[in-house]
């Protein structure tokens, strides 16, 4: 029987944005951390101002739709047109080839209010058990309801008490917003709205609240919310209200008006946005002084022909230059604090394009953090930050940037992109990308005496060696945007996995170093005995941090990987993370398992793994794979399983050497990791 090595289960974790005060979990109200990324927008209600409405576009480009709920009216923010601010709508009118490209991405859907035509998931009236508590989704009629928690109750909790609470108090809350477009959906509860209070009348605080699951789209799977983070379980689930933090990227010109009736650790909040998500405003700045000098365009019946001269009236961000142009982007894409935390609360970040970003907000690079604070789980060793929706810091450590005219828009385009999921422009998902500027021979004509890959080969792509996945996001590896090359270094704690390892899963670290010196130079460096004899790719998925252990897994069925080796001998150290201590790590695992060719027969006649399920359970699967993965070997066969590189003994076909096994794993970086998107 071969060996499978079980893990520790702890009660398990969400991302920390509540202070303890007094004794009890408060909000937030004196230092408020944003750490959200802002790729959102959603479908639009009437603002009521007749000034704007009176612009409005014909009904075919109209998006903001007048909605005839008025509960969700009083539940969600308000749309008001506050500082020059009018909505998409209006934009609509003139523009639109370019309302019609937004309207296409993701931006535009990422955070949307709860309707029949904006839900994916089934409100079917299934239960869902979370530690002790059953939750329930349904429906009434168009509407979307949760039981679970009650807020006010879940608030005054411990972050660790929450999920195994004996006798919690429940309510049924309506959902009334979602966030999450085309990976998840987070669900959004009205703070006050439930059957105790129909009527739309008796709502006054606009304060919303997270349901503790969130919606797979692709897998179409319910997960609890704190387990799709890479986050250490004892950190518990603290509460999560979207206007303390969501609204400043993921809405345009987002105010909280935080409200407090009784203290400054009330949640109460009446917030205004001049739209949801990330529409035109968030990128060109406040329309009305456009709108008043192009009035007698909009106010004619015909279609409008404009000059396409530069107008000083509205932001383009082609033309700012590139330290402003990348800051546009990097108003959310960016990892950073508030400069004026109490009036964030109260009026928002007041961030407007071509204004300077960093009068309102801290930029947080590696160099700024502490090893006690969460920041510091951002970033790898060497200072590249590794988690998605954070491009800024990456971007602004790379010498294309720092050295060179390169901003986020030379890659990427709203309004001319290939397709929504990357937003890469026509031709930038190729070498062209790069060719932009680096017009050298050994880039153009000679490219595979750079590469040292075949031309067609995913090695000879610029992106895979010096953009490759070291950042992580819903679920799985990210392009780096932090444009480097590789290299190797004596491992220290917490380093970057290195390109050619990621896609060459089965050389080890040593056969890198050793290459990077022969083809490009780099200074002859001799590894520890464990980097010359075992693959780097192994060592990260089972002696790594929870960060480098999720990547190594993701990897182990990245397409391009399938090209530089076998997968047959991937599968008995895969399953050694199907009882990881962090649950995320369980789900991208199990999720890139199922990629593998060798994967339908090896589950055959096996329970089905719930990456949720106690530890026991999760030990009798883990075995139960192996023990079938050892029953079809003679089926598996290959070279690869004869590797001691891999882990395999030598002159023993297919025999794991469990000495080194349970070394690695014994010897496995525990580091605590806290990993917020």
């Amino acid at each position: 029987m071969l060996l499978v090595i079980a893990t520790l289960v702890m009660p398990l974790a969400c991302i920390p944005i509540l202070l303890r005060h007094d004794g009890k979990t408060r909000l937030l109200a004196v230092s408020i951390l944003v750490l959200l990324t802002g790729l959102a927008t959603a479908i639009f209600f009437t603002s009521g101002n007749e000034e704007v409405m009176k612009y409005q576009p014909p009904a075919e480009v109209n998006v903001r739709q007048t909605n005839h709920d008025p509960q969700l009216q009083a539940a969600t923010p308000k749309l008001t047109d506050h500082n020059n601010y009018v909505g998409a709508q209006v934009c609509a009118k003139c523009h639109k080839e370019e309302h019609k490209s937004w309207h296409a991405s993701y931006h535009r859907t990422m955070t949307q209010v709860a309707t029949p035509n904006t839900i994916q998931a089934d409100f079917d009236g299934r239960e869902m058990k979370l530690g002790n508590t059953i939750y329930k989704i349904y429906r009434k009629g168009d509407e979307y309801w949760v039981r679970g928690h009650d807020p006010e109750w879940e608030l005054n909790q411990r972050p660790t008490d929450i999920r195994n609470h004996v006798n919690p108090k429940m309510a049924d809350k309506r959902i009334v917003m979602i966030t999450g477009s085309h990976k998840m959906h987070m669900f959004w509860v009205s703070w006050e709205h439930s059957d105790e209070t129909p009527n739309a009348e008796d709502l006054d605080n606009n304060a919303l609240w997270l349901f503790p699951w969130v919606y797979m789209i692709e897998q179409r799977k319910w997960i609890p919310y704190e387990d799709s983070f890479i986050v250490d379980p004892q950190f518990g689930r603290p509460p999560t209200v979207w206007n303390q933090s969501c609204i400043a990227c993921h809405t345009v010109a987002g105010q909280p008006h935080h409200q407090p009736s009784q203290g400054p650790f009330d949640v109460e909040f009446h917030s205004n946005i001049a739209d949801y998500g990330i529409s035109c405003e968030a990128c060109h700045g406040p329309g009305k002084p456009h709108v008043e000098k192009h009035q007698a365009l909009l106010e004619s019946s015909t279609g409008v022909e404009l000059s396409g001269l530069p107008d000083d009236s509205i932001i383009n961000p082609l033309r700012l230059d590139k330290q402003k142009q990348a800051q546009v982007c990097g108003q959310c894409h960016s990892l950073f604090e508030s400069n004026h935390p109490q009036t964030f609360l109260e009026n928002g970040l007041d961030y407007q394009p071509g204004n300077e970003l960093f009068e309102n907000r801290k930029m947080i690079f590696h160099e700024d953090t502490d090893p006690g604070l969460v920041y510091y789980n951002m970033f790898w060793s060497d200072g590249t930050v590794r988690i998605g929706g954070r491009e800024y810091q990456g971007l602004a450590r790379s010498k294309c940037f720092t050295h060179g005219e390169m901003t986020c828009l030379s890659c990427h385009s709203l309004h001319s992109m290939e397709e929504p999921d990357n937003q890469l422009g026509f031709g930038m998902n190729s070498n062209q990308a790069c060719l932009q500027c680096h017009k050298e021979p050994q880039y153009t004509t000679e490219l595979e005496s750079h590469t040292h890959h075949a031309l067609d080969s995913e090695g000879s792509k610029c992106y895979n060696c010096h953009m490759p996945h070291t950042s992580y996001a819903l679920m799985g590896g990210i392009r780096s945007h932090r444009i480097d090359s590789p290299k190797v270094r004596a491992p220290q704690k917490n380093e970057k996995p290195n390109a050619c390892n990621l896609c060459h899963l089965d050389k080890t670290l040593q056969w890198t170093a050793d290459n990077l010196t022969h083809w490009y130079g780099h200074e002859s460096i001799t590894l520890e005995h464990s980097h010359q004899q075992t693959a780097a790719s192994l060592i990260w998925l089972l002696q790594g941090n929870a960060v480098q252990r999720t990547l190594a897994s993701w990897h182990m069925t990245w397409k391009p990987t399938f090209e530089t080796s076998s997968s047959n001998w991937r599968m008995p150290f895969m399953i050694q993370l199907l009882n990881d201590n962090y649950a995320a790590t369980r789900y991208v695992t199990w999720q890139s398992l199922k990629k593998l060719p060798e994967y339908e027969r090896i589950q055959q006649g096996i329970e089905f793994y719930k990456f949720v399920s106690p530890a026991p359970e999760r030990v009798a699967i883990q075995q139960a794979l192996m023990n079938s993965w050892s029953t079809h070997l003679n089926e598996i066969g290959g070279p690869s399983l004869n590797n001691p590189q891999l882990m395999f003994l030598e002159n023993q076909p297919a025999t794991i050497d469990q000495t080194l096994l349970i070394q690695l794993l014994q010897t496995r970086d525990d580091t605590s990791i806290l990993m917020s998107e």
